[in-house]
């Protein structure tokens, strides 16, 4: 395969920084994805300040070859260690190693999966590769689309054929679960999770909304030892029988129920050597009247020990999730002080825009959660969760639930129209169930607010451990939870269906802002700003139901993607949003310089520094192939 280097002059001699590891890297070094195992997606950096970020210009980029099919976008973030830049590509997940100066490509990789190819729920680029080293030994571990794990000399490219068999551990095999390897569904986007000698695999399955079956494989974690490859432990997020947990199931749904995987990227407190679990729901989304209880540890953040592999503390996010909110994203280890002292913290982020804050050590809310009577289902076999845990404080960061005055009002007359559209559904506050495509109400299913999307989802947040500032980006994007009975497409009692268009005259149904980005201060608890996500899009601004009227900047109808660091916030609209790539002033939002890309932007961006030089690396790319997927890599110019 041809791969394509483009260098805009001002070449510098690499000087190596030394590789430090993930653990203690250097100010100038990402070895981890989100830079450190706290999931905080910060570098102290400040050479690139509100200052001079106007002189931010191109130096080189890099794009797959273009004579196949197209790479619609990538979602992988790079590392980079000892001047090299680390980073997946395409829907087979090659890895492509480059020269963090120039972007000449030193090594690339790929791997032939075979008949699972077919089968491979999660075929993209991955979010990226990990990084391990013990001495003069350096790995990058990449998960494959078929689900393996591979151990990659960091030098050469080449697989350590010491680690599993020539360099490859099967992790299908691994599970502990009779399985068909090539047609098991199960893989992982993200990058492993290393701590020491460990690496742990947090699983994805195939999406819920419409699964061919009840049964399916359950999402268990695994470690191996990161030297040999061998098995270390797994936990199993559907706990078998005698282990905490099981008592949360009924009716023996543990022994065919799947999913519960950890598809987000994990998260680690490294000195007390706990790993954080994103567990996501159990088969299905929206129907659970084959798995009737809680569900442990189903939608919850799960503290274990990554020496023995046992649960340290749990916290359950949603209880017997039929919405689909399953952790979508790394959650955040942070010190921080509160009321004066001093607090050992994780927050995991959600779909349902609630940032969960929580004690790290031991569980607990760090501020007050109510359980709260919550809306019942009315599916038959569904035995939904009568309460749900709301935390008071953050307060929610994008609208939850549906009511007429969330609804367009650009005009009387789109109003009018909006109000007439839902009386087709189901409308109610957050956490209100599916209901079917032909209720006895006459209704053909429920307004979901976040819906399946989010609120947030895999582009994360940022935190700035200086300031105890929190950013997070978020899409207003309504979903409809319908369900019907389909005996041909599978054995569950009720699935997903599809639904209308959630757009009134082609405009969408709820009223902006469409996404947005919120600060907030975790010291305190409260929003210290909130603005749109980026300006109106032009499908908007131009509508011809809105000749005339001053549109605010609404935001894209896209998820945003965040990079802080010591001096300022980075922000991309997300995939499928403007091709703008902003810094803002990290206290007041305020953008303070933007400047044009091929495509939107795709992944978060990262940055790092080589011979005393900082460069900020993003994806750009379009949901057509057309700009190609291209990895921009910029610095100050010297002109």
């Amino acid at each position: 395969m041809s791969l394509i280097a483009k260098f805009a002059g001002l070449a510098l001699a690499v000087a190596p920084l030394g590789a430090l590891g993930a653990q203690n890297a250097s100010a100038g070094e990402w070895p981890e994805q989100h830079r450190d195992g706290r999931g905080t997606h910060y570098s102290p950096l400040d050479q690139i300040s509100a200052s001079n970020v106007n002189r931010l210009k191109e130096v080189w980029s890099w794009s797959p070859d273009t004579t196949g099919p197209a790479e619609l976008r990538n979602i992988s973030t790079p590392l980079m260690v000892d001047g090299t830049l680390y980073f997946t590509s395409g829907s087979d997940r090659q890895v492509i190693a480059v020269d963090a100066v120039t972007g000449a490509v030193k090594w690339h990789w790929k791997y032939d999966d075979g008949p699972r190819t077919t089968r491979s729920p999660r075929r993209n680029s991955g979010r990226g590769v990990s990084w391990w080293q013990r001495g003069a030994d350096q790995r990058i571990l990449v998960v494959t689309p078929g689900f393996r794990l591979v151990a990659l000399n960091a030098k050469t490219g080449k697989p350590v054929l010491s680690f599993g068999k020539e360099g490859v551990v099967d992790l299908k095999l691994e599970l502990g679960v009779p399985l068909n390897p090539d047609s098991a569904a199960i893989g992982s986007s993200s990058p492993p999770m290393v701590w020491e000698n460990t690496v742990i695999i947090g699983p994805a399955l195939e999406v819920g909304l419409t699964p061919r079956s009840m049964r399916n494989v359950p999402g268990r974690v695994l470690a191996l030892d990161a030297v040999t490859g061998a098995l270390k432990w797994r936990f199993n997020t559907i706990p078998a029988t005698g282990e905490f947990g099981a008592d949360t199931w009924d009716d023996d749904a543990r022994s065919f129920t799947g999913n519960a995987g950890a598809w987000a990227p994990l998260a680690i407190d490294a000195r007390r050597g706990w790993v954080f679990l994103p567990v996501e729901a159990a088969t299905g989304d929206y129907y659970g009247g084959h798995r009737p209880g809680d569900n442990l540890f189903s939608t919850s953040l799960v503290a274990v020990d990554m020496r023995t592999g046992k649960r340290v503390w749990h916290y359950q996010i949603v209880r017997h999730d039929i919405f689909d909110y399953d952790n979508p994203s790394t959650p955040i280890v942070a010190d921080v002080t509160i009321g004066g002292q001093r607090r050992e913290i994780v927050v995991q982020l959600t779909k349902q825009a609630f940032a969960y804050v929580l004690d790290r050590v031991t569980g607990k809310p760090v501020w007050p959660f109510e359980d709260r009577a919550v809306p019942v289902s009315d599916v038959p076999g569904e035995q939904s969760a009568r309460t749900q845990p709301f935390p008071t404080r953050p307060a929610p960061y994008d609208r939850q639930g549906v009511a007429i005055d969330d609804l367009i009002d650009f005009t009387p007359e789109l109003r009018a129209k909006a109000v007439e559209f839902v009386k087709q559904y189901r409308m109610g506050p957050l956490y209100t169930p599916g209901s079917l495509i032909n209720a006895a109400d006459g209704t053909k299913g429920t307004l979901s607010l976040p819906g399946t999307l989010g609120g947030s989802n895999w582009e994360h947040g940022a935190f700035d451990p200086e300031t105890g500032m929190l950013y997070v980006g978020s899409f207003t994007n309504p979903a409809v939870l319908a369900l019907d009975n389909v005996p041909r497409r599978s054995d569950m009692n009720y699935i997903m269906v599809g639904g209308d268009p959630l757009l009134i005259d082609g405009l969408p149904l709820i009223k902006p802002p469409y996404s947005r980005i919120t600060a907030i201060d975790l010291k305190t608890g409260d929003h210290a700003w909130m603005r749109a996500n980026g300006d109106t899009p032009d499908r908007i601004k131009n509508h011809a139901a809105l000749a005339g009227l001053t549109i605010p900047a609404t935001g894209g109808l896209t998820r945003p993607v965040l990079l802080v660091t010591r001096t300022l916030l980075f922000s991309g609209e997300g995939s499928g949003g403007a091709a703008v790539l902003r810094a803002h002033n990290k206290a007041t939002g305020e953008v303070v310089w933007e400047t044009t890309l091929p495509g939107a932007v795709t992944a978060q961006p990262m940055t790092y520094m080589v011979n005393g030089v900082q460069y900020l690396a993003v994806w750009s790319g379009n949901p057509r192939g057309k700009p190609a997927t291209t990895l921009h890599v910029m610095r100050l110019s010297t002109n």
